[in-house]
């Protein structure tokens, strides 16, 4: 009967492998949506500020920065959509009436970072509102998640 003794150090190895790999940290898991941030772009300026240190009060030269965190990885072959959906209702206040507004913008994402934290802009006309309701959606084959911003778009009356 053949000794067990010349495969020792392969079976000692394959333990220590699995005993390594099972202390490791987990992957990055499927796409989901992680969080929702609104911000301008100020022309003047020519960078993102929050929307208190904007150059203009009155929402002029100004977009509205939508940034969307994805948090997972994703290796599939058809891509994955994030769709926003910005709107806001009919305003009145003392400098007067604000038309309803909503604008729907859509991102196809083939990639995301290996990282696993994935940050996608979207520029959006900045118009003045005291509720806005931004909604993303993120979509693909057996990914389906959305997240709600309830926010305002202020200018100085």
């Amino acid at each position: 009967m053949a000794s067990w003794q010349p495969l020792r150090p392969l079976v000692l190895s394959g333990i220590l492998l699995l005993a390594s790999s099972a202390g490791s940290a987990p992957s990055a898991g499927k796409p989901a949506l992680a969080s929702v941030e609104a911000q301008v772009y100020d022309r003047q300026k020519g960078a993102v500020v929050a929307m208190d240190e904007a150059s203009d009060p009155y929402g002029m030269n100004v977009d509205a920065f939508i940034v969307v965190k994805v948090q997972g990885t994703y290796e599939g072959d058809a891509p994955l959509k994030l769709k926003l959906v910005a709107s806001a209702p009919k305003e009145s206040s003392e400098a007067g009436d604000r038309a309803a507004w909503k604008v729907t913008q859509t991102r196809t994402l083939h990639a995301l970072a290996e990282n696993g934290t994935t940050q996608v802009p979207f520029l959006l006309p900045y118009a003045c509102a005291s509720q806005v309701k931004v909604t993303v959606t993120l979509t693909g084959p057996g990914i389906k998640g959305s997240k709600t911003l309830d926010t305002a778009f202020p200018c100085a009356e």
